[in-house]
């Protein structure tokens, strides 16, 4: 196992892969064994999620540079003195790099402003993950243009606060009646942001996908 990733008391996320209950789950490493881990049995607010003995699930553990991956099956589940889960690893570790994890179709509004300047300016996403945001543009910017950021999360959660590197810049026209209207894009990687303030937008953006699949959507 990977002991900087994989370490008891360590929040990490669970991954359903199939059925009724696809999504992902907050969760923590209780205990770290030889071939496997015992796990928190996450819940949906009081009741705990029906993940069946045998069941393949994976475990993400979300780190400074990265998000590892593990995946194995469910041996053993329990519900008394304490909720746990209990999986065999079946897969080698894999490291999945933040700015390609779980980005996610959703509308967030995002005020921000060049960093060297004081105009402050409104816009939204257009997706987002816990590497960075696509975002529409309501002034021009230039790839290489650094942005100070208010994310606003839906309530109750804090805003964001974090700084970003425009990396690249796209237009699109769309259709408005008669006329073409052009859109003008910027995807923005995060270059400053707190710890716990990513480990909130991801938890954020889980939740939220969480949502998007019982709707049917699918993660391509």
């Amino acid at each position: 196992m990977n002991r900087k990733a994989f370490v008891p008391n360590k929040k990490v996320i669970v991954r359903i892969n199939e059925g009724d209950y696809q999504g992902y789950y907050p969760s923590r490493i209780e205990e770290v064994l030889d071939d496997g881990l015992v796990l928190g049995l996450p819940f949906i607010g009081t009741v705990p999620v029906p993940i069946r003995v045998g069941e393949r699930i994976s475990v993400f553990s979300p780190t400074r540079d990265a998000v590892y991956r593990v995946d194995g099956d469910v041996m053993r589940r329990q519900l008394e003195p304490i909720p746990l889960l209990c999986m065999v690893i079946r897969s080698d570790i894999v490291r999945v790099q933040r700015r390609n994890f779980v980005r996610i179709p959703v509308v967030l509004n995002v005020t921000y402003k060049l960093k060297n300047s004081d105009r402050i300016y409104t816009t939204y996403t257009k997706d987002i993950s816990g590497g960075g945001i696509k975002i529409i543009l309501p002034e021009i910017l230039k790839v290489g243009d650094t942005i100070q950021m208010r994310i606003e999360l839906s309530s109750p959660e804090d805003p964001v606060d974090c700084e970003g590197k425009v990396v690249w810049i796209d237009k699109e026209e769309r259709q408005m009646g008669d006329k073409l209207e052009e859109i003008v894009y910027a995807g923005v990687r995060f270059t400053v942001i707190e710890d716990r303030d990513r480990e909130r937008l991801i938890r954020f953006l889980f939740n939220y996908q969480r949502s998007l699949i019982k709707k049917g959507w699918k993660n391509d």
